[in-house]
């Protein structure tokens, strides 16, 4: 019975695929990445995961921003005790701490969406775009992270921002008015 109360936590934290439990030495498990917001970022993103030896790349879904990885919780956690292994949100936590370094900042790791696919409202927004690597990551930064924006990418050859929203938590205007604050040029309509 307990084993399938955690197996069900797991789960319900969305934190992936495998339903092991985490005193396993390895771990394979889904999250959502935030900070890939076009298609190049994903070679980022890898090079970011080779210095980061204690976890290993298994695959990413570009269009739902998920990246699974492989670890070994005694090599994320050196002063792990056995006895008591760590939970599933410090496992995250610790992830998300590793690929933060080893990014300075421009990557981070959250469980995977609870929202359904069919209940989110894609939002495309015109934007001048910069020609600036780093400058559409910013655009992408100022609704990535907003309630209820689930994903979004920033297409530098249509200058177009794509949100994937819960339009029960956010709208359309929420994002306009993020963008204006982070001074991001939109054409006039």
């Amino acid at each position: 019975m307990k084993r399938t109360l955690f197996h069900l936590a797991i789960i319900l934290l969305g934190l992936g695929h495998s339903v092991s439990p985490l005193s396993a030495q390895e771990q394979t498990n889904t999250f959502r990445l935030f900070g890939l917001f076009s298609p190049e970022a994903q070679a980022d993103f890898r090079e970011v995961l080779q210095t980061i030896p204690t976890v290993a790349f298994v695959g990413l879904d570009f269009d739902r921003s998920e990246v699974t990885l492989r670890y070994e919780l005694p090599k994320i956690f050196p002063n792990m005790n056995l006895k008591r292994p760590p939970t599933a949100e410090a496992a995250l936590k610790r992830l998300d701490e590793l690929v933060r370094q080893g990014s300075r900042g421009a990557f981070s790791l959250k469980p995977v969406s609870a929202v359904p696919a069919d209940r989110l409202t894609k939002l495309d927004i015109k934007v001048m775009m910069p020609d600036c690597k780093g400058c559409r990551h910013g655009i992408y930064s100022s609704v990535a992270k907003l309630a209820g924006v689930e994903r979004a990418t920033v297409d530098s050859k249509t200058s177009v921002l794509t949100a994937w929203i819960d339009s029960g938590v956010t709208k359309r205007e929420t994002l306009i008015e993020a963008l204006k604050k982070a001074r991001v040029e939109l054409p006039s309509e």
